[in-house]
């Protein structure tokens, strides 16, 4: 997954993705080191790095199957990666496309996992942990396709 952040930054220009609209529900869980941590706290802390993954659950997967595997099995094991500050999954429930000449992105997604760090240095030595490898390999059981985005959050609300 981080690896090939790097490596494939201007394949991801042209990631399709169904919907650019997502309806979602989000199945929050607030793990890692900084437990104790508020949302706002977490979310106005400057340089703040996030890995964004958009997930597609394996082909003769069932829906249910793939979000009883990622909340119960895989999830759990993100409490042992180091640095990660905040673990969010949003579970897709419904997706939408624009009418007024915007082209929909054409691809199925089922979720979004969001991995919150400190800084990029928090990321790289998660990124080189046993914790992410155990994650990783545990994500060939049910992931079918994947793209994995490095952002800087820019928080437009609430206003500072």
């Amino acid at each position: 997954m981080f690896e090939s952040i790097e490596k494939h930054s201007a394949s991801r220009r042209g990631f399709s993705a169904r919907a650019i609209g997502l309806a979602t529900t989000a199945a929050a869980l607030g793990m890692g080191v900084s437990v104790q941590r508020s949302f706002a706290d977490t979310a106005s802390t400057p340089g703040m790095i996030k890995i964004i993954s958009i997930l597609a659950r394996k082909d003769g997967e069932s829906r249910e199957d793939f979000i009883h595997h990622w909340e119960t099995v895989h999830a759990p094991l993100v409490y042992a990666v180091p640095g990660v500050l905040r673990y969010t999954l949003s579970i897709v429930t419904s997706s939408s496309t624009r009418t007024d000449g915007v082209k929909p992105i054409d691809v199925q997604i089922d979720g979004l996992a969001e991995l919150w760090f400190k800084d990029r240095a928090s990321l790289e030595n998660a990124a080189s942990s046993d914790a992410i490898k155990k994650v990783l390999a545990d994500g060939t059981l049910f992931v079918g396709s994947e793209v994995d985005l490095v952002a800087e959050e820019r928080i437009i609300i609430p206003r500072g």
